[in-house]
Formats: C-alpha cells, structure tokens, sequence
C-alpha cells in the first residue's frame, strides 16, 4: 500500500503550486530555473514527498519569497 500523503505536505504543496502559478512560470520553466527535476518538483506539488529544507529553501528562493511566506500561505 502506498504511503499517505501528509496534511502538511498537501498544504505546503498548494502553497507552492499557488505561489508558482501566480509568479507566471509552468512547473517545467520553474524546475528548470530552480535546478530541479521536473517530475521531482511536479511530485512535490502532489504533496508526495517529504523534502529536505534545502529544498524548501531553494524551491523559495526561486519564487523569489521566503519560506516562512510559503509555511504562512499553507497555514502551517
């Protein structure tokens, strides 16, 4: 049985695709611009993943906010 996505994780995940799709960029120009992989950020707006707050740092960065902004919009 697959694992449950996290309340937390589904909250940060909308968080990010929000703030992503308001900024202008597609989940592909933004993975690009933010040195990801694409299929692994798209997995991350998904809520599937638990990511590393290196991430979380650079997935912020690249939105040009800050990651207490993106915990606030989560409402976390």
């Amino acid at each position: 049985m697959p694992p449950k996505k996290s309340s937390a994780n589904q909250k940060l995940a909308g968080a990010i695709r929000e703030t992503r799709s308001q900024a202008g960029y597609s989940q592909e120009q933004f993975a690009r611009a933010a040195g990801l992989d694409r299929s692994y950020f798209a997995a991350v707006e998904r809520g599937e993943l638990n990511i590393s707050f290196d991430t979380l740092v650079k997935i912020a960065t690249g939105l040009d906010t800050k990651v207490s902004a993106l915990c606030a919009r989560a409402r976390l």
